[in-house]
């Protein structure tokens, strides 16, 4: 038979006060990873602590990553898996971190990399590149194979292959269908070449006026309607047709056709120029339609037909995301410095902390240069102590800022961490703690006793706290054995227990009390 000794011990936790998390690694790194794919790491966290934590939040910065936790409560020496999934949207180099929020408020930090690199060769050059060094890169890459077919022959080839479907020709801004497949039955069906980009810009110079990416067949009085007007917004047509409208000296496509004019306008800049800054006042609404109405499939199709005759493609049709990284299409582009720090959290709970517990807040740089300004860093109330913060982060990296507490009487405190950087807005973080043990009444005057009963394998608690919110039973390894035991604690259950230390523990709203037994 099982003998029992008791031990009288009373122990006072702060819970979470200093709590320990640990991870298999301090980053991930991707690697190449085609846009739109998902590749996805897996990484382990650790609880060291001597109680369970609780995983509140894990903060991205940057949309082309997710994660997801197994499990958010992870119990004494368990280990859960945070997996991060990397979609690229885009073939440039990413570097973001995850932090990861505790329960308590604190802080975890993880550098996630990986490079999204499109998956044709055409567009290899392009990688990382954006702005004005994105726009003259496309610019060779468009220019470098392209044959140019004269006038004549890319006439024919339209008509007989690359707009021909089944024998039938439609216009793109009146939706008219009709049967040819040359240029003689062009003529007879009132049909005509439309330039997207006017030929009077250039002087109907080659190869701009042979280009197929912004050449399309029209109804011939509708192409002459449209003129060399610039697209935009109709409000009050002089007249209509199919869905396109002109008026003010505008024209404006059927949508069937608005973001292939939209696409074709924004090819010829980048692969010629801005030919009487004509895309100027048009590159707003150019960009919109662009982006609301996506390459369709025969878009898509007709890309890769006039690839085959021309050698070069249309990278909005190829990739329309790639618009995000320009400014200007008409105009020089230089790249903008941004500086933008982010927090993880606008509102801090560290829960209990006594003046020797440092907590890190983590300063993520989501934007494009270094910020090396990250020193004017103060607090409205002095409750909270600035120990260090470091100065500069690189873009998608991290800004360490150490904090501990100030020296108080036992009691809930409030403050407010004010951070002033150039180029941005003050970054204000409320914070509130408490100081003091998490003892919720005066052991010495009613102590708690924990007594094992090994004739019928039973612990039982005398004097319990009141105010009890859970009861779980630990052995000397810091594992749990026992969790959410009735609240009434007369006899806690507990057959079969190996010899040992355990420590019977309540936690209160306020913390918590322990007791300890031994099983021999």
């Amino acid at each position: 038979m099982r003998q029992y000794n008791l031990l009288s011990v009373f122990v006072l936790f702060s819970f979470f006060a200093n709590a320990q998390l640990t991870l298999s690694s301090s980053s991930i790194k991707f690697g190449d990873v085609i846009t739109n794919q998902e590749k996805e790491i897996a990484i382990d966290i650790t609880n060291k602590n001597t109680y369970p934590i609780k995983v509140e939040n894990a903060v991205l910065h940057s949309d082309d990553f997710s994660c997801s936790v197994t499990n958010t409560e992870i119990g004494v020496g368990g280990t859960e898996k945070i997996r991060v999934t990397f979609k690229p949207r885009h073939n440039l180099a990413y570097n973001s971190e995850l932090i990861i929020v505790l329960n308590d408020g604190a802080e975890y930090r993880l550098d996630i990399k990986g490079d999204g690199r499109y998956e044709e060769a055409y567009y290899a050059s392009t990688f990382n590149k954006s702005y004005q060094d994105l726009k003259d890169e496309l610019k060779t890459i468009l220019a470098k194979d392209y044959r140019n077919l004269g006038y004549t022959y890319a006439r024919d080839n339209m008509y007989a292959d690359i707009d021909n479907q089944n024998g039938n020709v439609t216009c793109v801004y009146t939706g008219r269908v009709s049967t040819f497949n040359t240029r003689s039955g062009a003529n007879s069906n009132s049909m005509n070449c439309e330039h997207t980009w006017p030929q009077s810009f250039y002087n109907s110079n080659e190869p701009e006026r042979a280009d197929i990416h912004h050449l399309f067949p029209t109804d011939a009085g509708t192409n002459s309607r449209r003129s060399n007007h610039p697209f935009g917004i109709v409000t009050n047509p002089s007249w209509t047709g199919g869905g396109s409208k002109y008026g003010g000296s505008v024209f404006e496509p059927r949508d069937e056709h608005k973001g292939a004019a939209a696409r074709a306008m924004l090819y010829f800049a980048i692969r010629y120029q801005d030919y009487g800054n004509f895309i100027d006042a048009q590159e707003g609404i150019l960009k919109n339609w662009h982006t609301t109405f996506q390459p369709t499939a025969w878009d898509i199709l007709r890309n890769e037909k006039i690839f085959s005759y021309q050698k070069n493609r249309n990278p909005f049709v190829d990739h329309p995301e790639i618009i995000e990284r320009m400014n200007n299409i008409g105009s020089n582009d230089p790249t903008p410095e941004i500086k933008t720090i982010e927090v993880s959290q606008q509102q801090i709970n560290y829960q209990y902390v006594s003046p020797s517990t440092e907590r890190t807040i983590y300063l993520v740089n989501t934007g494009n240069i270094q910020v090396s300004e990250i020193s004017d860093v103060f607090t409205k109330n002095s409750n909270v102590i600035i120990k260090s913060v470091e100065s500069t982060a690189n873009p998608g990296d991290v800004s360490a800022l150490v904090i501990s507490f100030k020296s108080l009487p036992e009691g809930t405190y409030e403050d407010e961490i004010l951070i002033n950087i150039e180029d941005q807005s003050l970054i204000k973080i409320p914070v509130s703690f408490t100081i003091g043990q998490a003892s919720i009444q005066n052991l010495d005057k009613k102590p708690m006793r924990a007594m094992y009963f090994a004739h019928n394998q039973r612990i039982h608690i005398s004097n319990p706290p009141q105010n009890i919110k859970g009861v779980e039973i630990w052995n000397s390894k810091g594992q749990q054995v026992l969790n959410d035991i009735s609240y009434t604690l007369d006899d806690i259950y507990f057959k079969n227990a190996s010899s040992g230390i355990y420590f019977v523990l309540i936690k209160t709203k306020t913390g918590a009390v322990a007791s300890k037994v031994i099983v021999h």
